[in-house]
């Protein structure tokens, strides 16, 4: 049976619920530590109650057309690439004729069920087009392994034939949204979204029972999920992302027995980045500052090796000035107590890069190409984990110092003054060009334009997904600023637009409005 998916128009996501409320299910409002709609059902909040809202409809024949035209356009494309015709064709193991009535679903609060009527067949090959693209664009080059089938056998996230067949459904479906979105061929999106919906079940699955769920293989999937909604995104989701990071971090709570020892017995590097990435979801999606953040404590993470103790240094900073920022909007906030602490994190992040282990440390490099570099500048790093650690330092420290421009800002409004107020605002006004600048030309070089920039890593330590997700937050925040040169804003806006239209994250090309946006508002405040 074949099957259509329509998105619908008010949301993607609705509650998974036990509550049956004259036939319509009303929006989780996420209560902790029960929300309200399971309290009044009288059943146990399991957290993470959302699945998408997808409506399905009598459309086989469409299906088929779709699937067919699917297998003809990859077949082209192959031979188009490879010079060679496909030697075989996939074929429908039944006709439609044959397929008995599609299922029709309704919601049921009380028992709300997903169920995808799969297509007879899909063909190989466009799934393995799904997996080719998910590993050229977004796996991280291990160096000297430029050939797919091996890398397809490497230790990569995905390494076959060993890898669990759900990860390799969410795999698939993330890279071919994102073909989707480079080719504009829709029908790949059709596939796409039945392994998504197939990802999304297993999830809630694993929700409604802990105990007999694979924890490992559920944090992975979550994680895979959260960046098929970055592929996917449109202009009023553009943090749906965050759904799943809540949702894992939910169960990491409400199972401390079985996900929440998961993160407790991994090395702290898994841990640091747990944290790293709720500083990005509370900057950058706003809304009240995590629990995650607001209980932190250093001694929360565990003994950690020698090379990644600035990493944990850098963290408890930066949490800090999370917690000072999340103050602003208090009624007893006291702007000028504020500024002298806000100035104290900076003194404390300059000392902390001045004292870098020589494995830290990076020079700015020049280059006359520039079309893949910042006017000219890139980063040589000299560890590939320290270049992703000091993209946070970089927004990190650029959104402090614009936090001490804004506080001094609004004293200057009340007659009130620091001593060194004018020599303060330019240290904070260059520390944020200069922050700016890091940020863009680390990603001239965390793109993968100079081979030399980022040195080789035992595979045992490369991050097995490249970084290009998580610079979409720091170029955001460069691009964003007003105190940063334009020509910084110029440069991130052109970097997201090549973004979205060679590796197909329709999420880098929705945050170029919100830039534009936020820096506007910015500049005239």
């Amino acid at each position: 049976q074949n099957y259509a998916v329509l998105w619908t128009s008010k949301q993607k996501l609705r509650e998974l619920s036990g509550e049956a409320y004259q036939g319509e299910c009303s929006l989780c409002d996420r209560i902790q530590p029960i929300c309200s709609q399971c309290k009044r059902a009288g059943k146990a909040c399991g957290g993470y109650h959302d699945v998408p809202a997808f409506m399905f409809r009598d459309e086989t024949d469409k299906a088929a057309q779709r699937s067919a035209l699917a297998k003809s356009r990859s077949a082209e494309r192959e031979r188009t690439t490879h010079g060679t015709a496909l030697s075989h064709t996939s074929k429908p193991t039944r006709s439609t004729r044959d397929q008995s009535k599609n299922v029709v679903l309704s919601w049921k609060c009380n028992q709300p069920a997903l169920v995808v009527s799969v297509p007879a067949s899909i063909p190989t090959n466009v799934e393995n087009q799904g997996l080719d693209f998910f590993f050229t664009q977004f796996v991280t080059e291990i160096s000297g392994l430029d050939d797919f089938s091996f890398i397809m056998s490497s230790t990569h996230l995905l390494q076959m034939p060993k890898v669990e067949l759900p990860l390799k459904n969410a795999a698939i479906s993330i890279g071919l949204a994102a073909l989707s979105n480079v080719t504009r061929d829709r029908s790949l999106l059709l596939v796409a979204r039945e392994k998504y919906v197939s990802c999304i079940n297993l999830v809630r699955q694993a929700v409604e029972n802990p105990d007999q769920a694979n924890p490992h293989l559920i944090l992975k999937l979550i994680l895979l999920l959260g960046l098929y909604e970055m592929v996917c995104c449109n202009p009023n989701q553009i943090d749906m992302w965050t759904i799943h990071l809540d949702g894992a971090a939910a169960l990491l709570k409400q199972t401390p027995t079985t996900f929440g020892r998961v993160i407790k017995g991994r090395d702290t590097r898994a841990q640091m980045q747990y944290y790293y990435i709720f500083m990005v979801k509370y900057f950058l999606a706003g809304g009240d500052l995590p629990d995650d953040l607001l209980n932190f404590d250093i001694d929360m993470i565990g003994s950690c090796h020698f090379d990644d103790m600035p990493a944990l240094g850098l963290i408890d900073i930066l949490v800090r000035f999370m917690k000072l920022h999340s103050t602003r909007n208090d009624p007893a906030f006291d702007p000028a107590v504020s500024l002298l602490v806000a100035i104290k994190l900076d003194s404390e992040l300059e000392e902390w890069e001045q004292a870098l282990p020589e494995k830290w440390k990076f020079t700015i490099e020049h280059s006359d190409d520039m079309k893949h570099t910042f006017h000219g500048k890139y980063i040589l790093y000299k560890d590939l984990w320290a270049s992703r650690d000091l993209n946070h330092y970089f927004w990190g420290r650029l959104a402090l110092n614009e936090f001490i421009m804004n506080l001094s800002t609004t004293l200057a409004t009340t007659g009130c003054f620091l001593p060194n107020d004018a020599e303060q605002r330019q240290r904070s006004l260059d520390t944020v060009s200069r922050m700016a600048m890091y940020t863009c030309a680390g990603a001239a070089s965390q793109l993968g334009t100079y081979a030399n920039a980022i040195p080789y890593e035992p595979a045992n330590r490369v991050p097995r997904l490249n970084i290009v997700f998580m610079l979409l937050f720091s170029l955001t925040i460069a691009g964003s600023s007003a105190a940063a040169p334009d020509e910084v804003h110029d440069w991130v806006v052109q970097k997201l637009q090549e973004i979205g239209s060679s590796m197909g994250i329709q999420r880098a090309v929705e945050l170029i409005p919100r830039i534009r946006q936020s820096r506007a508002v910015k500049v005239q405040s």
